[in-house]
C-alpha cells in the first residue's frame, strides 16, 4: 500500500493553532500606542514576578532604555496579552516557534532593536526556516501597544544573554 502524504496539512495546521490561540486572546491590550516609552500596563513588582532570564543575573550590559520594570512587564505580555509562549513555549525553549532561548537567531543577531523589528512585522512564510514553514504575524497576532512589543523585546533579550 502506498502511504500518502499530505504536506499542505503540515503548513496549515500550525497556522491554524496560531489563528485559534490569537483568536481566544481576546482583547486585553488597549489600543496602538506610537509611543514606544508609554505604556498604559504597570505591572506589581514581586520577587514572583522576576523572571529566570538574565534580569538578575546581569550577565550582560543590557542595551539602552531596556529597565527592570520592562523586563517584568514583557515577561508578564510574553506569557498572556502577547501569546508569545503559545507558540515559543513558556520558558521560552521553543514548541512550534524557534527557541529563544540559546543564542542562534533565524533572523538577525539577536540584537534587541533586531528583535522589537521582527516583532513588529512578523516573520513571512518566505522568511520562516522552520520545518513546518510556520509563520509569525505582526506582533504575533496580539492586540499589543508598540511599548507592550518593546518591553517583550526587552524580555526575549534577557532570555538569550
Amino acid at each position: 500500500m502506498k502511504r500518502i502524504t499530505f504536506t499542505f496539512a503540515r503548513r496549515v495546521l500550525p497556522l491554524f493553532a496560531i489563528l485559534v490561540v490569537v483568536g481566544c486572546s481576546g482583547s486585553a491590550a488597549t489600543e496602538d500606542a506610537d509611543d514606544v516609552g508609554a505604556t498604559a500596563f504597570q505591572p506589581a513588582a514581586s520577587a514572583v514576578d522576576v523572571p529566570p532570564s538574565g534580569l538578575a543575573s546581569g550577565t550582560a550590559e543590557r542595551p539602552a532604555g531596556v529597565t527592570d520594570m520592562m523586563v517584568q512587564e514583557g515577561a508578564q505580555i510574553y506569557s498572556g496579552a502577547g501569546v508569545c509562549a503559545a507558540c515559543h513555549g513558556p520558558d521560552g525553549a521553543g514548541a512550534i516557534g524557534p527557541d529563544l532561548t540559546d543564542a542562534e537567531w533565524l533572523v538577525g543577531d539577536g540584537e534587541y532593536e533586531q528583535l522589537v523589528d521582527q516583532i513588529l512585522k512578523g516573520v513571512s512564510a518566505d522568511e520562516a526556516t522552520n520545518e513546518l514553514g510556520a509563520i509569525m504575524p505582526p506582533k504575533g497576532g496580539a492586540a499589543i501597544t508598540n511599548a507592550q512589543v518593546s518591553a517583550v523585546a526587552a524580555y526575549v533579550w534577557t532570555l538569550s544573554h
